[in-house]
């Protein structure tokens, strides 16, 4: 039924609508940016008795456009009239990076005024996490240049730290305390984003903590984890994002009822053979 309310005007709700004009209120644009996450498990370790090095990295796409032309930034798009937020993220990952059916979260809205050179733009950015083994990146624009970027950011850290074969890119990290109601928060923010187009060293920034926050009370990491693998290889990852090194026994103790072991087994040169395990799900 239609509302025949009237307002202090006199008007009802379809008389109002007749007359509104869209045109009176400045107009935004809304973009998204996708925070992609996996673990490179491809480094040797020179010392056969050690785990291979599991790093965990970012997925970049070199800009071949102005502004900042030359510049990596996250995977992103402007959202079409007719999409949601996350049906346009899905676009632009299939577009540009060739990626599709991913686990996807809403990370966060970035909206300073001069986030972006070309008008107002507010992004709707989202994380996402994969497991490499099972995916091919690749753009139908074979100008675009992906890569993945070896992350360093441990507890504490002063600098988030970006690697990819000749690339290093350095993004000064602040710690402070932010007074939220009674709650005081001890939170990071940027403080330099030039290393990144636009101000996705933020978002991927956000990401992290995200992700940090949600490896302590979920099953988030378990996205980034082959079908199987071996406990110590688990802990190893846990470890990259809390920042932080874990005791073995607490570690085994606290994931103990979240894996279940296979009969398969490591055999890999200069290693003990080791049981594989497999997440139980929810």
């Amino acid at each position: 039924m239609d509302n025949l309310m009237r307002d202090e005007t006199g008007l009802t709700e379809k008389e109002f609508l007749a007359e509104y004009n869209p045109a009176d209120w400045d107009r935004l644009s809304v973009s998204v940016d996708t925070v992609i996450f996996s673990i490179d498990s491809s480094l040797q370790n020179e010392n056969i008795r050690k785990l291979d090095e599991q790093k965990l990295t970012v997925l970049l796409v070199k800009r071949d456009t102005h502004p900042f032309m030359g510049k990596w930034s996250l995977p992103g798009g402007f959202v079409g009239m007719s999409e949601s937020p996350e049906t346009a993220a899905r676009r632009v990952l299939r577009d540009k990076t060739g990626l599709d059916h991913l686990y996807l979260e809403q990370l966060y809205t970035f909206g300073a005024p001069d986030r972006d050179p070309r008008m107002r733009i507010i992004s709707c950015a989202y994380l996402s996490l994969i497991d490499r083994s099972k995916y091919s990146v690749g753009s139908s624009d074979k100008k675009l240049q992906t890569a993945w970027f070896e992350i360093e950011f441990a507890k504490g850290a002063e600098e988030i730290i970006l690697k990819s074969c000749d690339v290093s890119l350095n993004i000064p990290v602040k710690s402070h305390v932010v007074q939220n109601g009674k709650i005081k928060t001890d939170t990071y923010t940027a403080e330099d984003g030039s290393a990144l187009a636009f101000d996705h060293a933020s978002l991927i920034l956000e990401g992290l903590l995200r992700l940090r926050g949600k490896t302590e009370y979920t099953d988030i990491v378990f996205n980034l984890m082959p079908e199987q693998f071996t406990i110590s290889q688990l802990q190893q990852i846990y470890e990259i994002i809390l920042g932080q090194k874990l005791l073995t026994p607490q570690f085994r103790r606290q994931i103990a009822s979240k894996v279940a072991g296979t009969d398969s087994y490591t055999r890999e040169k200069g290693h003990r053979p080791s049981q594989l395990f497999m997440y139980k799900g929810n």
